[in-house]
């Protein structure tokens, strides 16, 4: 039986290293995961690790090969995990930790939550809905229930990329969790399962690579909705909301993007783009503090996109909704 064994700290730079040695165990016959190895994990890695080894468990069930999982110890990292669902996620039948929501959270941390596809009606009814999903993330991550310009920052974060999620990438559902840390830091996690960046901007664009996909992603002005009428633009689509999240973000923290192939990673403005395998779309945004005049903030990002999307031949106007705070 051939052992693969999770990296002690779950992140950015270890994830690759454990999904090459996945994909180059895709048809070994007998393999079994063990996840005690790990100490530490990041709510954005351990999202998209546990999304990989949900889609390659399933592709070698379907192939007859025998994934095992070793015996869980009752370590604090393993507890953690548990507590989160992530077992559930991946889609272990062992008897361990919560199933994916059951945990009701705390006023620090937000369990691994599968968010399921509104019902669309109206475009008011659509963000309504989607804002009653997230809201409760919103409030652990501010710290606040109030109206603070932090606690309308994580809303209007949220509700951008889960709407994102279900306007773009063809599926019904999404992962999400989060994190507050006692100084400070927030990490927030997203991942979908869909077609991907390429395939949906290609609907409005000429794109010949996720790498180029990522990168028109988070222009202003950019969105698969750009060249079609706008009977057709149900959502009111814009482009504007991937590109203020990563202005935003990069400002204070991490932006990562992945697409399929391609992961984009923004640490205070310093750009990075690198290979990576992933089935779907995920966004991790990592925050040492949050912005605390985010609505200004908003404003003058928007202002200066809608004048860099209108010097590039782009619509030049972001939609109501991506100017709502």
């Amino acid at each position: 039986m051939y052992i693969i064994n999770l990296p002690r700290n779950i992140n950015a730079d270890t994830t690759p290293r454990f999904f090459k040695e996945l994909e180059s165990n895709s048809l070994t016959e007998d393999v079994c995961i063990d996840f005690n190895s790990i100490q530490f994990s990041t709510p954005t890695s351990m999202l998209i690790i546990g999304s990989k080894l949900r889609k390659w468990r399933v592709a070698r069930n379907e192939k007859k090969l025998r994934t095992a999982i070793k015996k869980i110890r009752e370590t604090e990292a393993m507890s953690y995990l548990g507590h989160l669902g992530f077992f559930d996620f991946i889609g272990s039948k062992k008897d361990f930790g919560r199933r994916m929501g059951e945990a009701n959270g705390s006023a620090t941390y937000v369990p691994i939550i599968n968010i399921k596809r509104p019902e669309f009606s109206t475009l008011d009814n659509w963000y309504s809905s989607i804002i009653s999903y997230v809201r409760g993330l919103a409030n652990v991550l501010s710290g606040t229930k109030e109206d603070t310009e932090e606690h309308r920052f994580y809303l209007y974060t949220l509700r951008e990329i889960v709407r994102n999620v279900f306007e773009h990438s063809q599926v019904d559902e999404c992962f999400i969790c989060g994190q507050r840390w006692s100084n400070g830091k927030v990490e927030i996690a997203i991942a979908d399962e869909g077609v991907g960046l390429s395939t949906s901007l290609n609907r409005s664009h000429i794109v010949d690579s996720e790498e180029e996909a990522i990168k028109l992603a988070i222009k202003p002005g950019v969105s698969a909705t750009n060249n079609i009428t706008d009977i057709e633009n149900t959502y009111d689509n814009s482009g504007y909301g991937l590109y203020v999240l990563s202005e935003v973000v990069s400002n204070f923290g991490c932006f990562t993007l992945g697409s399929n192939s391609t992961r984009l990673i923004n640490r205070s403005g310093d750009e990075n783009i690198d290979k990576f395998t992933f089935n779907g779309t995920f966004i991790g945004i990592e925050l040492t503090n949050a912005p605390k005049h985010f609505s200004e903030m908003l404003n003058d990002i928007i202002a200066s996109g809608e004048k860099e999307a209108s010097n590039c031949g782009k619509a030049s106007s972001a939609s109501k909704m991506s100017k709502l705070y």
